[in-house]
């Protein structure tokens, strides 16, 4: 799936699924602390509801699952997600070829939503409203690499 957006490397259009392969491969690059830091935060414990966006294969969803929340991870790459299940094989982890604008779930469904270095991708104002919409009252957004936009 071919995406442009003028704001990124100028308009020219790129195609994360043409990378999905490689990601599997060699893109499972977080130490230990990073997860630790994730769970210290309090996101991915048992019983939580957690929407990681831009998921691509899986990696937070896959290293996290052990610790008991039910993630649903979406990218608008259905390679991407192609090889995110392939990378889950016998863990119940829900994947969806979806952009993150169109995400569709009721209000107050996810107790935390991960964004790992994909925001500067999406819709900051549309994204923002909608995790918002997603999140109760003490839920928690996390990203890396990115500015996650107050919710």
């Amino acid at each position: 799936m071919e995406i442009k957006d003028a704001r990124i490397d100028g308009g020219k259009p790129f195609d994360w699924g043409r990378t999905a392969a490689d990601y599997a491969r060699y893109r499972d690059i977080y130490p230990p602390e990073f997860y630790r830091a994730i769970l210290d935060r309090g996101v991915g414990l048992a019983g939580q509801q957690v929407l990681d966006i831009g998921t691509g294969t899986g990696v937070l969803p896959r290293h996290l699952y052990k610790h008991g929340a039910h993630w649903l991870g979406v990218d608008p790459s259905p390679q991407q997600i192609a090889e995110a299940r392939r990378l889950s094989t016998g863990m119940n982890i829900d994947y969806r070829v979806c952009a993150a604008e169109a995400v569709d779930a009721p209000d107050g469904s996810f107790n935390a939503i991960t964004a790992c270095q994909c925001y500067w991708y999406l819709d900051p104002p549309r994204a923002a409203r909608q995790f918002a919409r997603f999140l109760p009252t003490g839920g928690q957004g996390v990203a890396v690499g990115d500015e996650l936009a107050a919710l």
